[in-house]
């Protein structure tokens, strides 16, 4: 009965809400604006639409955060209503800017789906610093951390408990009343209640008079129970694997493994985490072991960071820098910087570690010192190397060598195209293509760019998945806006399998009294026609082996616009008839199998 009573009536929540409001109003307008967006979104099927609303969805995503650091930071200054409110609008042509800036797809380039992260986890941080900058408020600093941390764990209490209680009566209505619910409405429900109730319910407990913390020395046992009993044990757990790991390859001689990198991180977050919420306790008389065990924590952490700096760097050594590597270093300076801050300060001020993160958020997603920069001259350089190695280039332009080129060197060179075209677009290799080249490719998929510019180089594009005895990609398309001759046909049926669909269950369609479905044999590239007699479930199966017909197209249309003709089969049953019309279907390929990895296309059926 307690912890109900903890729960807000709804005419609480409509007087916080409201006061919340007047507060944060630019915050929950972004929360608003995610939540219509996410609505359309589920509702959309025109991919232009996508486009903008994933792009006004970015700009909610990064408006909460950010909104909400500019509010507290005008409240620690104590701020009236008007310079608030002109910072945040400040904040928001900020916001207007990096909108105008994206792409018309938001997620080709990759980098910036990449730069959108990175500014969103320094928009986050930013919340925790920045009303207590400067002076000595590390007790205003933790305490106004801890209220957004149990805030937040509220929040998604109350969200969880509303959305399930909601949903139910959704699907009681639709199983005790007929309404029709789909899924869409669930969806919906789930952005409103996690975009703007979680929201309000969040923001209406923060505390108001920034000021006051400084003076409080409140601590929930909750928290000593998280961290010491939960929290400590998986820091020392982690610890015993880490340092013996490393004993281990220091006996055999042996670099390290890249994996080994994220445990140490991992390692690193939950162990700083834990000291984060005991530091309150530490001076203490019953709780000064975590004094102790501070101070050692970050000098146990020294030959940890040694072997994550030789992981990282024998990564990159290999195969020079991405944006992945780039972040992975990056982190690892500021642990090292956090580690030494820790090690040889007086002063030991927990505000370092969030400002450290920010920092390298921001300086990671810009200028270049950036990760997107550095990433990208690095694996430029990397393929200048090949090039040069098996004599690519003529008068600065890329040239199939005149010798085989070596299977690594393929491999390598297929790995950094594809790589620069999906993060960076076709624009990162201009200067060893015309503009003309790039300029027919961009209407393509990034796939399909990356393997044609491989083919320019005189060989077919090696999957770094692949050995030796690799199987070829390939990838075939109809023309744009083909017609179907529909004529003597009675129904449609689509076909549609790709890598993320269930190859081998398809639901039956029912014509008349026969119930009809198509299946696809991947590894064997057949396409299945199966009827079956409801009245005395005798069922035929007819089939079209696509083999040596997809053969012959790779040969003959080099993965590019297929005609119509040459895209169509027949099929049929001892009762349906059918025809597929082809639209696309990619696979692998060597020289005795194929295998079909996505094919989509449209099927006509009629009754014999």
């Amino acid at each position: 009965m307690g912890l109900l009573n903890k729960f807000p009536s709804f005419n609480f929540i409509y007087k916080n809400a409201a006061a919340t409001f007047v507060r944060f109003p630019f915050t929950l307008l972004s929360a608003t604006l995610g939540a219509v967006v996410g609505i359309l979104l589920v509702e959309s099927d025109k991919q232009f639409q996508e486009f903008v609303l994933q792009k006004l969805g970015m700009i909610a995503a990064l408006g909460l955060p950010l909104f909400t650091a500019l509010v507290f930071y005008a409240d620690k200054k104590l701020w009236d209503k008007a310079k608030s409110y002109g910072l945040q609008a400040a904040g928001a042509a900020v916001l207007a800017v990096y909108y105008f800036s994206l792409p018309e797809n938001p997620e080709s380039p990759d980098y910036h789906l990449q730069r959108f992260m990175l500014l969103n986890i320094s928009f986050h941080f930013l919340v925790a610093f920045i009303p207590f900058i400067g002076g000595s408020q590390v007790q205003g600093f933790w305490q106004y951390n801890k209220s957004l941390f149990l805030r937040f764990l509220t929040a998604a209490l109350y969200s969880s408990v509303l959305y399930i209680g909601l949903a139910i009566a959704l699907a009681a209505m639709d199983y005790l009343f007929g309404v029709d619910i789909t899924w869409k409405s669930y969806m919906k429900l789930w952005v409103i209640i996690t975009s703007v109730f979680q929201t309000v319910v969040f923001l209406a407990g923060v505390p108001v008079n920034l000021n006051a913390l400084n003076d409080s020395q409140e601590y929930p046992k909750g928290l000593k129970v998280l961290a010491q009993y939960i929290l400590l044990p998986l820091v020392a757990l982690y610890f015993v694997i880490l340092i013996t790991y490393e004993f281990k390859i220091i006996f055999e001689w042996n670099l390290p493994k890249g994996w080994v990198s994220q445990l140490v991180l991992w390692f690193s977050v939950v162990g700083i985490l834990s000291l984060l919420l005991l530091h309150p306790l530490r001076e203490r008389t019953e709780s000064k072991w975590i004094k102790v065990f501070s101070k050692w924590f970050f000098r146990m952490l020294l030959p940890l960071l040694g072997m994550l700096f030789v992981a990282i760097w024998v990564r990159i050594s290999d195969y020079g820098i991405t944006e992945y590597r780039y972040y992975v270093f990056a982190m690892a300076s500021g642990l090292a910087l956090v580690v030494l801050y820790f090690i040889f300060s007086k002063a030991k001020d927990i505000r370092i570690i969030p400002m450290v993160v920010f920092a390298i958020a921001v300086l990671s997603a810009f200028g270049p010192w950036g990760a997107f920069a550095v990433s990208k001259v690095s694996q430029l350089n990397r393929m200048e190397a090949i090039f040069v190695e098996n004599e690519m280039l003529a008068a600065g332009k890329v040239v199939p060598s005149e010798t085989e080129i070596p299977h690594e060197a393929k491999k390598d060179l297929s790995s950094i195209t594809s790589y620069l075209i999906e993060t960076h677009g076709l624009e990162a290799l201009e200067e060893w293509f015309d503009d003309s080249t790039l300029v027919s490719l961009d209407i393509f998929e990034t796939n399909y760019q990356s393997r044609k510019l491989v083919k320019l180089m005189g060989f077919d594009f090696v999957s770094r998945y692949s050995g030796q005895m690799e199987k070829d990609y390939f990838e075939l398309s109809t023309k744009d806006n083909m017609a179907y001759k529909l004529e003597g046909y009675d129904y449609l049926l689509n076909l549609n399998y790709g890598n993320f669909n269930f190859w081998e269950k398809r639901d039956f369609v029912t014509i008349d009294d026969y119930q009809v479905k198509l299946q696809v044999k991947k590894e064997i590239a057949v396409v299945q026609l199966i009827s079956l007699n409801m009245r005395d479930s005798s069922e035929f199966v007819s089939e079209v082996k696509m083999n040596n017909s997809l053969a012959m197209l790779i040969e003959k249309y080099d993965e590019d616009n297929v005609e119509m003709a040459d895209f169509t089969f027949d099929i049929s049953t001892d009762i349906i008839e059918a025809r597929l019309f082809l639209i696309s279907v990619s696979g692998w390929k060597s020289d005795d199998s194929l295998t079909i990895s996505s094919i989509k296309g449209n099927v006509l059926l009629r009754k014999k």
